[in-house]
């Protein structure tokens, strides 16, 4: 749902977040609350959110104690990651809860209450208005990574045989209605029939009905379609809104484009973040306690597998012995496939997730990452080569080094491109494993073909 346009003032406000934060901090410190509760009068709540995940743990308690008690402190929680949502809420009361969801829009507040426990939640439901609570009941049943747990019920539909004039003189009488840029056009069981923008409106004539100026090819979502896939179509036809109907094309709500945009922001941070082997709720302000509670799982499964890297050179500690050199190369022909399979596995989930590949183009994919592995070994090899031959004055110790590479990052682009596709045949997330799996391939591989090229023509690099 767009958020208010109400713009911040700026008269004796600070202009930035940053001045926000640094004004809010001295407040705190000096126990002037009074100020910060005028100041936050001034706040847009965007700048509150960001100074909420700026301010060390001690000014965030003094913060959202002011900030709970405040007119705007719904359209901050509304704005605020889940978690820490979640952790200010059990501060506040059944009653509060109720009187800041009133005032919030259907899809935001329904996120809100998401967070409660059912009892609270069945408390909440019940101090509200009867409309409000069946209109929030009814979308909590969606799931929230659904098109029904992303849309609001606040649009503007009406009968086709409506006036021009007609819904002109709606559209004033509605100035709670989400995204008037659209208004759509519903036969009398709510079934959508078509959409008229606003500039169709303004230039028809106002004895004109809706049914003579709508556009009857519609974009539409269902209720169960992803959240990910909304997205898509936003984003993919330039829409500021999609209408959400259900199997029988009765329109349900819209999704508009700010949810669209928090979709992909979402969807890029954990990609990020599961890459990385990390919960998405592992934030700057999180407690040193608990995102080592959060790491420390994967860190075990990364030194399992670096274990292993170590076990395949434990096989050549012989080779190494008689030939230190190759103690000197060998962290090079890892990193470097290391980092090729990084960039085949990012362009790979890239793809994925944005829909450009597929099972039917898959064996491409795989097949232009592994001849870019190769071109990249070839160039880098005779590159290293060079180098090693300038230092160590080895010229077989160039070869197998040019080898090595050449054979890893081989392994890089095919395992980076091949392993993201098999995860996703698998009906898993292919960004969630592929980093630990990939990198293990590649130390696996980058040790065992340099070390084991090297042990074959051990009698010439001595």
């Amino acid at each position: 749902m767009p958020t208010s346009q109400t713009q911040p003032r700026t008269d004796s406000a600070p202009r930035s977040g940053r001045a926000f934060t640094r004004v809010i901090r001295r407040f705190v410190r000096l126990g002037a609350l009074e100020d910060v509760k005028r100041l936050l009068d001034r706040m847009h709540p965007a700048d509150v959110v960001q100074t909420l995940r700026t301010l060390a743990p001690p000014e965030r308690k003094a913060f959202t104690d002011i900030l709970l008690a405040h007119a705007r402190a719904g359209e901050v929680l509304a704005d605020l990651p889940g978690a820490q949502v979640g952790e200010l809420l059990v501060q506040v009361s059944n009653e509060r809860i109720a009187s800041l969801v009133a005032r919030l829009a259907p899809d935001k507040a329904a996120d809100l209450l998401r967070l409660l426990p059912e009892d609270r939640l069945v408390a909440i439901l019940k101090l509200l208005d009867e409309r409000t609570a069946a209109t929030l009941d009814r979308l909590m049943t969606y799931g929230p990574e659904t098109a029904g747990g992303m849309m609001t019920t606040r649009f503007l539909a009406l009968d086709r045989h409506t006036l021009v004039g007609e819904a002109i003189a709606r559209i004033r009488s509605e100035p709670d209605a989400e995204m008037v840029f659209y208004l759509y056009v519903v036969d009398e069981a709510m079934r959508l029939e078509g959409i008229v923008s606003l500039r169709q409106l303004v230039l028809a004539r106002h004895d004109q009905e809706l049914l003579e100026i709508m556009n009857a090819k519609i974009i539409r979502v269902r209720l169960d379609t992803s959240r990910g896939e909304v997205a898509d179509v936003i984003s993919r036809y330039n829409l500021l809104a999609v209408p959400v109907v259900d199997a029988g094309n009765v329109l349900c709500g819209i999704v508009t484009v700010d949810d669209a945009i928090d979709a992909i922001t979402d969807e890029t941070t954990r990609e990020m973040y599961r890459l990385a082997g990390l919960n998405t709720e592992d934030r700057i302000g999180t407690s040193a306690r608990e995102s080592v509670r959060r790491r420390l799982p994967w860190m075990i499964i990364n030194l399992a597998t670096a274990l292993l890297a170590a076990w395949v050179v434990s096989c050549f500690e012989a080779s190494i012995a008689q030939v230190v050199a190759l103690a000197t190369f060998m962290p090079i022909v890892a990193g470097m496939g290391g980092n090729g399979a990084t960039q085949a596995l990012t362009v790979t989930i890239r793809g994925i997730a944005l829909g450009e590949i597929d099972f039917s183009s898959a064996r491409r994919a795989i097949f232009k990452e592994i001849m870019v592995g190769i071109a990249i070994g070839i160039a880098t090899g005779v590159l290293m080569a060079g180098i090693a031959l300038a230092w160590k004055g080895n010229a077989m110790l160039g070869l197998v080094i040019c080898m090595a590479m050449i054979i890893n990052l081989f392994v890089a682009g095919t395992a980076g491109a091949a392993i993201p596709l098999v995860l996703k045949w698998l009906k898993l997330d292919p960004a969630l494993g592929s980093g630990v799996i990939v990198t293990t391939f590649t130390d696996c591989c980058g040790f065992l073909s340099f070390l084991g090229l090297g042990t074959v023509f051990l009698n010439s690099l001595k």
